[in-house]
């Protein structure tokens, strides 16, 4: 059975939080609306499930049975902003980038900026060295404490007076591809 989307329905159903609990999220958009000069959309938190992206669509009378006054139906729709660690495009499936940011669930305790750096170099393989916060240091000598302190680096405990840490620090980060964020040296693999 066809319903007739009116504007009234439109301005109630528009801008209503759905889906997972995370700070990131999509604005799933219906796109015939949009072009009828109405934007009727859903903020879909990441992650969802396919029970939330379906209630995502009924939320903006995306489906068959929802037409206009000349009975064509709304069903298409786009993204029409977000708020993601990756880039999105407007015509992304929803479910695939659901996928993407399942692949950085490990990954979402860390800072925002962590999470873009990881997401921005997908495919790789991280391994996320902690820094510590000493002012006094370079990012090199943190990591050069960092390398021995895991034992990357293994050094006689009585020699550790003895290293030039800022150098290993510089030397690895040199034969590596990795980058600093915050208190974190970020090596891909």
């Amino acid at each position: 059975m066809e319903k007739l989307v009116t504007q009234e329905m439109m301005m109630e159903h528009d801008g209503k939080r759905m889906g997972g609990d995370s700070e990131y999220w999509i604005y799933l958009t219906n796109l015939k609306a949009y072009s009828e000069g109405f934007l009727l959309g859903v903020y879909l938190h990441l992650p969802f499930s396919d029970k939330d992206l379906e209630q995502a669509y009924k939320q903006i009378l995306v489906g068959n049975e929802f037409v206009d006054s000349y009975g064509c139906s709304y069903e298409e729709y786009f993204i029409s902003d977000y708020d993601m660690p990756f880039s999105v495009n407007e015509y992304d499936f929803p479910q695939k980038l659901a996928e993407r940011f399942d692949g950085l669930e490990n990954y979402l305790h860390y800072s925002r900026e962590v999470i873009e750096l990881i997401a921005g170099n997908e495919g790789y393989r991280p391994t996320i060295f902690e820094l510590n916060d000493s002012e006094m240091m370079s990012n090199d000598e943190k990591l050069g404490y960092a390398l021995v302190d895991e034992a990357l680096i293994p050094v006689p405990a009585h020699l550790g007076n003895y290293l030039d840490y800022e150098v290993i620090g510089r030397d690895y980060r040199m034969t590596m591809v990795g980058e600093f964020v915050g208190n974190y040296y970020i090596e891909f693999l």
